[in-house]
């Protein structure tokens, strides 16, 4: 048996952890939240075998609305499409939701994935987050557009982001390819310099 070590995509930048960035006088704070398990969940929400298999597993009510999150017990379902979820769970807990999920839903049309070593999630929080992010993503980030809930697929700069709101303005998760951590991160810091 091999001794394998996970390690997050952002293990090479150094002294790596909370960086506090500034945008026109006020600031926030840019953090990654490592080593999260994910789940990418395709199905038929219209299936209630379906729907209540991914209650039954995860805890968490499908979201069927476009853009729309179910969020609970340390866990985050994300509406990606019609057919299509990303669940976030904390490390070391995807391998038991997948058997769950293949075990409920055996006979059925649906596709489990194990995508977490392949993402990885950042944390921008406080006066400047929105800021900070539209220096680079096309949406408009204002409380009254993004509320606190809002989800969306868009970018920043040239990365391709998973972007939820926490905190209406003030406090937002990004959920990054691996390949493009690294980048987005950086670009990010010089954003905020």
């Amino acid at each position: 048996m091999t001794n394998v070590t996970l390690e997050s995509p952002l293990v090479n930048i150094a002294r790596l952890g909370k960086r506090e960035l500034s945008v026109d006088g006020r600031s926030c704070l840019l953090d990654e939240i490592a080593l999260l398990d994910m789940l990418d969940l395709r199905g038929d929400a219209s299936d209630p075998a379906f729907v209540a298999a991914v209650l039954t597993a995860t805890g968490l009510t499908l979201p069927v609305a476009a853009n729309t999150a179910s969020v609970g017990g340390g866990r985050q379902l994300f509406w990606l499409g019609p057919d299509e979820w990303l669940l976030k769970t904390a490390g070391g807990t995807g391998d038991a939701i997948e058997a769950a999920l293949r075990a409920a839903l055996a006979g059925k049309h649906f596709s489990v994935v194990q995508v977490g070593s392949g993402n990885t999630t950042f944390s921008v929080q406080g006066a400047a987050a929105a800021d900070l992010l539209a220096r680079g993503c096309p949406l408009d980030l204002h409380a009254r557009a993004f509320a606190d809930g809002a989800l969306a697929q868009t970018h920043i700069a040239k990365a391709n982001v998973t972007l939820y709101c926490l905190k209406a303005e003030t406090s937002f998760e990004i959920t990054v390819r691996r390949s493009f951590a690294e980048y987005l991160f950086k670009w990010l810091c010089e954003a905020g310099r």
